[in-house]
């Protein structure tokens, strides 16, 4: 409650304040009384946008990164490719800048459509840009998409970026649908769509990852001078999460349970970075032994948050649009801190990243600082993958899902 009245506090402050600026700088003589009053509505109104902007992403300025390295020879891997989304803006901007990019979709119409924006008009027959079939509701979609993308890269991996996913607000919007059509919605909403948020969110793409650990490591070990980079993309919405270490596919949060279930596996992104990071940098050691040049071999990760994106995420309204134009980022600018991670020679790995920033992560009671809750939380996905744990509660086959 206390949080509701400061925020309410603040954005009335900021409101207030500029239609006041407003009234004082465009003086009645220097417009008639009608549009003197308009005026100083508009610039009340812009002031409360531009607070619950800074609110939302708590940032005052959206910034990019400004590095336009050659990239020609180093190979991207992207998950959730699919046209105006996150992933693809983030393909783009490797792919302007020379890497070869191979993006994950569900369907051959998504991957077929990205290949050929990606490519554009003046790159026909250019063979640096494909995709590969990606479900990761499905182990076995996982897998194989793994195995395909072995062959592809078999030299290594410079770039992953673990993108795809499934948004809170398909959650809660779903939810709320079985609600309001079954009765006896609750406990099935709970054991369907928090399973199904786990799953695509954070399970899938630890398999992932760990198939394609042996590509970073052969990168590393080929170029020690250009470190593999492998990037999460997590969100503010794990700061009010923690991991339900009973059963991670169902949060003990009620109805609830949808959303924090998506902050859960946000954080649950954030922590397998951290905990990737030691063992792929292990699995280097072992590999590389004492050989020449082994001191300066580095697999680097991060975990990263885009900020609030305009995406296909969002509901078409159109009426809405400028007010998304003005409080969200654009998938470009929310780009610009994944590709901070793959690029910035400065970072050195482990670090959370926000607006082209270094942001301490959080979590409740820090638990995305805690070293023995990466390793328990690894462990305990090991064992589920082992067991098929998310077979008891997801239908593969007819499966509602919405991803990336």
């Amino acid at each position: 409650m206390g949080t509701m009245f400061s925020f309410l506090a603040k954005a009335g402050a900021s409101s207030a304040l500029s239609g006041l600026a407003a009234s004082h700088i465009l003086s009645p003589e220097m417009l008639p009384p009608p549009l003197h009053t308009l005026a100083t509505v508009l610039a009340a109104m812009t002031g409360l946008l531009y607070y619950i902007k800074v609110w939302i992403h708590e940032y005052y300025i959206d910034w990019s990164y400004n590095d336009n390295s050659d990239l020609t020879g180093r190979t991207a891997v992207v998950t959730g490719g699919t046209v105006n989304g996150l992933g693809f803006a983030t393909a783009e901007i490797l792919y302007e800048q020379g890497a070869k990019v191979i993006i994950t979709v569900r369907t051959k119409e998504k991957g077929e459509a990205a290949i050929t924006k990606l490519k554009g008009q003046t790159s026909i027959g250019d063979d640096r840009a494909s995709y590969v079939l990606c479900d990761f509701v499905s182990e076995a979609s996982v897998r194989n998409c793994a195995a395909e993308i072995r062959s592809k890269a078999s030299s290594g991996i410079d770039f992953l970026v673990l993108n795809a996913g499934i948004s809170g607000r398909y959650v809660s919007k779903a939810g709320d649908t079985m609600l309001k059509n079954d009765p006896h919605a609750e406990a099935k909403m709970k054991n369907k769509f928090t399973a199904l948020v786990w799953m695509i969110n954070y399970i899938g793409p630890w398999i992932f990852a760990k198939e394609l650990m042996p590509l970073l490591v052969k990168t590393a070990q080929r170029k020690p001078s250009d470190h593999p980079r492998v990037v999460w993309v997590s969100s503010g919405a794990h700061k009010r999460a923690s991991i339900h270490w009973e059963d991670p596919f169902h949060p003990d949060q009620a109805r609830a349970g949808l959303v924090s279930s998506y902050g859960q596996s946000k954080l649950g992104n954030l922590m397998h970075a951290r905990e990737y990071q030691k063992r792929v940098r292990e699995l280097l050691r072992e590999e590389s032994g004492d050989g020449k040049g082994s001191e300066k071999m580095d697999v680097k990760c991060f975990a990263i948050t885009p900020g609030l994106v305009w995406t296909n995420f969002i509901p078409k309204f159109r009426l809405l649009y400028p007010l998304f134009w003005f409080l969200m980022r654009s998938p470009r600018m929310g780009a610009q801190v994944i590709k901070m991670a793959c690029l910035d020679n400065d970072l050195k790995g482990g670090e959370y990243l926000s607006n082209c920033y270094v942001k301490e992560s959080e979590g409740i009671d820090g638990c995305s600082k805690d070293e023995e809750q990466w390793q328990r939380l690894w462990e305990l996905t090991a064992k589920h993958v082992e067991e098929k744990e998310h077979e008891k509660y997801i239908e593969i086959p007819n499966v509602e899902k919405k991803a990336n």
